[in-house]
């Protein structure tokens, strides 16, 4: 059960916490202070989880989950250029062809093999970003940008969740996470010397934009490793995290105003293109789950 609902509230707080973040960068604050700032976050939301593991840390096996931090990295740092060069509507469902790669990667790494299914389902997710992209105006500059970032974030996030579950169990998950959380942060330091003002230097709905956005990313990131670490089945955590792309259309659709994001100004035919995009990656997760 936990495999099940925990990814479900992560589908949930993900699109929350990139509106947030859009939201920031809409503001002023630069893609690097965003990208630091939550990768901090995760590291000190991972620590709390420290004192429940009481194995041994096999520190001889440390490129482990500084490999798994750098691909997190990586991946995040894909989507944050996602989200900012164009819109969530397409940012969102697209990274839901993780859930694919997940499979994928699965039957190379973990060399389980993966069913038919899953290849008629990559046929819906190829469609779906079609129609993502094709409900763009024609012209509008960042919409191939954006889906192309959004895929790159989904290979990095796919090939580290095999990792966590190939190589977490040695660890012990609440020992793992915690290292690899760090070795992102340790990462994301680098980006200091780009970043355009100090963090302290921007106002304060800024600042709370971005305190916001990164604790609720830090929070579903923890979560959703976590079941991959304890349970396994990542496989099944990826297909009920997809639908993410779902409740990232109703959010902007019926509270996105709140936030002052104007996607939903797009018009009628767009955005009805875009439902259609995220409706066939639905359908694409239906399938993997169904076989």
């Amino acid at each position: 059960m936990a495999s099940f609902l925990i990814p479900l509230i992560c589908a949930l707080l993900y699109p929350l916490g990139t509106l947030l973040s859009k939201r920031a960068l809409d503001k002023g604050v630069d893609l690097w202070t965003v990208m630091a700032s939550t990768y901090w976050a995760m590291a000190l939301v991972f620590l709390i989880v420290i004192p429940f593991e009481g194995r041994a840390v096999p520190w001889h096996l440390w490129y482990q989950p500084a490999l798994v931090g750098l691909l997190s990295f990586a991946g995040q740092g894909s989507a944050l250029k996602a989200i900012s060069s164009g819109d969530l509507t397409i940012a969102t469902p697209a990274l839901g062809s993780k859930v694919l790669l997940v499979a994928l990667l699965t039957e190379t790494i973990l060399h389980q093999q993966v069913p038919l299914a899953w290849w008629i389902a990559a046929s819906f997710s190829f469609a779906a970003i079609f129609f993502l992209q094709a409900g763009a105006p024609a012209g509008r500059r960042g919409g191939i940008r954006t889906l192309a970032f959004s895929v790159l974030a989904a290979a990095f996030f796919a090939t580290g969740d095999v990792l966590i579950q190939k190589w977490a169990p040695r660890w012990g998950a609440f020992h793992f996470l915690p290292a690899m959380a760090l070795a992102s942060a340790l990462y994301s330091s680098s980006l200091l010397p780009l970043m355009r003002k100090p963090l302290l230097a921007f106002d304060g709905r800024s600042m709370t934009l971005l305190a916001a956005g990164s604790a609720i990313l830090g929070l579903q990131s923890l979560l959703l490793t976590a079941v991959i670490g304890l349970f396994g089945r990542v496989t099944l955590v990826n297909i009920v995290f997809s639908s993410r792309g779902l409740w990232n259309f109703l959010l902007i659709w019926f509270v996105g105003h709140w936030f002052r994001n104007r996607e939903r100004e797009a018009g009628g035919k767009v955005m009805a293109m875009r439902l259609i995009g995220a409706g066939l990656m639905f359908a694409a997760i239906v399938m993997v789950s169904l076989g």
